[in-house]
């Protein structure tokens, strides 16, 4: 038995498509994806539409990450908040607009899946923790921490979120993060899945790089208007894809209390943020 795991595929159609050119080869019995499908880059839809076309076809089983959630809620929540925090949600529009028409079908997706082994052990799959979805799990948490986070223990543990991949073994227990499909935060550009394999001695772990286009996915941040017309933070969002690491979370900590201030607008704080990290 062979079963994949992506995550934070996050609306990047190049590097999805290059995986699944992957997954032909290393052609696993399940695929999970856990969360974050949409949101945070330039093809919502032809993402979203070609992972429900191979949970109908092939049985992939998806899921909701954060990302499904604040897209689902954008309308109503984003029409509440201050002028300057509309204009830091506007790519969550944006997104919503392109996918409007699958809203029910995301919000049945479950928040969390169980699947059984060979040896009738379970296996879990979370978009970041047992403590919520935007609550992540690190290589560099020690072992206390990492079972917290994942209890009630099972056999198998698979998450995302924080698109940093790493394999830990906690006595018996496998705990795996699959990284990210769409923009990986390790400093390597490759799109990352996990990949977990049944053995005689049981399961044989592995995280799974696959290089791809990335200038393809630069265009297509022109192409479908994505760069123009989704708001001030995706000139930061497009950093994080170009050099692999998180912008948006230090511009949140460093900067949004100076936009909330109003000691500078959003536009004038991403720019600033730009030249600080050139």
């Amino acid at each position: 038995m062979k079963i994949a795991f992506l995550a934070d595929i996050h609306s990047n159609w190049p590097a999805l498509e290059a995986v699944l050119q992957h997954l032909k080869a290393s052609r696993p019995d399940r695929v999970v994806v856990a969360g974050d499908t949409i949101n945070r880059g330039p093809n919502p839809r032809r993402c979203l539409e070609k992972t429900l076309e191979l949970a109908g076809q092939d049985g992939w089983l998806l899921m909701r990450g954060n990302h499904e959630d604040y897209v689902l809620h954008a309308p109503g929540r984003i029409s509440q908040l201050r002028p300057w925090e509309q204009e830091v949600c506007a790519h969550t529009l944006w997104t919503h607009d392109h996918i409007r028409a699958y809203r029910d079908t995301i919000a049945a997706w479950p928040e969390h899946i169980e699947l059984e082994g060979p040896d009738g052990g379970l296996i879990r799959v979370v978009h970041a923790s047992m403590h919520g979805n935007r609550v992540g799990l690190y290589a560099f948490m020690d072992d206390a921490e990492l079972h917290d986070k994942t209890a009630p223990g099972v056999p198998v543990l698979c998450a995302g979120h924080t698109h940093i991949p790493f394999i830990r073994w906690i006595g018996d227990r496998l705990i795996l993060n699959a990284g990210a499909v769409g923009m990986p935060f390790d400093r390597d550009p490759r799109a990352s899945y996990a990949l977990i394999s049944w053995t005689e001695t049981g399961w044989k772990p592995e995280i799974v790089r696959v290089p791809y286009d990335q200038g393809e996915t630069v265009r297509l941040y022109h192409e479908t208007g994505y760069l123009a017309n989704g708001g001030a933070m995706v000139p930061l969002i497009l950093r994080e894809l170009l050099e692999s690491r998180s912008w948006l979370g230090p511009w949140h900590r460093e900067y949004e209390p100076r936009v909330a201030a109003e000691e500078m607008t959003v536009a004038d704080s991403v720019q600033a943020m730009i030249q600080s990290r050139t």
